[in-house]
């Protein structure tokens, strides 16, 4: 069932508080600022930030970041402007185009460049705005080394969601069909395969792919991801 976009953004900012307030474990963040992470921060009321669950991760060896929100499925937010203030990373998110939007609330993960100025292995802090919707986010140094070109990524972007990157059709992303913790030092993800008769364009895009864990997991911060792929399977550190 659709909803007009305005009634669904308030109904989506509605259920993300409750969601940040009530059931703070299954949200990427709290109602508190997110910690260096997305590891809750366990700070005073003095630092409570907006209860707008935003993630971020860095990827591609801190030439990128990953940025995930909550909101309708097919109402997309899209990047719009990226800019260095002292040394806060402000990012300004487009709301979609007015039309009509599914009633649903799920993760949506964009990628943005990191600004001139920006050094991965120092941190940094991202202060992110959709409409009247702001938040803030910590990001921990980067302690990675370089990453390959085309070689898949898995980053935290809060304490029970990961961003995987992967390289594929841009019409044709992975879709998750299935999570399990095997240790808490490895997540296995499967994908769902793809029908036989769909059509994917032939180019080379990033993907970005959210993965959720059971709020009760157990999983160490330095665990590895594996995933399968048409053709192969692959293990990667989650950063």
């Amino acid at each position: 069932m659709s909803t007009p976009r305005k009634e669904i953004l308030m109904r989506a900012r509605l259920l993300i508080a409750l969601a940040g307030c009530a059931l703070a474990g299954l949200a990427l963040a709290g109602c508190a600022t997110p910690a260096p992470g997305g590891a809750d921060p366990g700070g005073s009321a003095a630092d409570a930030a907006p209860a707008w669950p935003v993630g971020a991760g860095w990827l591609d060896g801190g030439r990128t970041i990953a940025l995930v929100t909550w909101g309708s499925s097919s109402c997309l937010p899209a990047v719009g402007e990226v800019s260095l203030d002292g040394g806060t990373v402000v990012v300004s998110l487009r709301e979609p185009e007015p039309g009509f939007c599914t009633d649903d609330l799920v993760a949506r993960p964009l990628e943005i460049a990191s600004p001139q100025g920006i050094d991965p292995a120092e941190g940094a802090r991202l202060r992110v705005s959709l409409g009247e919707s702001r938040a803030d986010v910590d990001l921990a140094a980067y302690a990675g080394g370089p990453a390959e070109e085309f070689s898949p990524e898995a980053a935290w972007v809060g304490d029970r969601t990961i961003a995987l990157r992967t390289w594929g059709s841009s019409s044709c992303p992975p879709v998750v069909a299935d999570t399990r913790v095997e240790s808490p030092a490895s997540v296995v993800v499967g994908f769902a395969v793809p029908d036989a008769d769909r059509v994917c364009t032939m180019d080379m895009a990033p993907q970005l792919t959210v993965i959720q864990l059971d709020p009760d997991a157990v999983v160490d911060r330095d665990a590895t991801l594996s995933f399968g792929m048409p053709g192969g399977s692959e293990t990667v550190p989650i950063r």
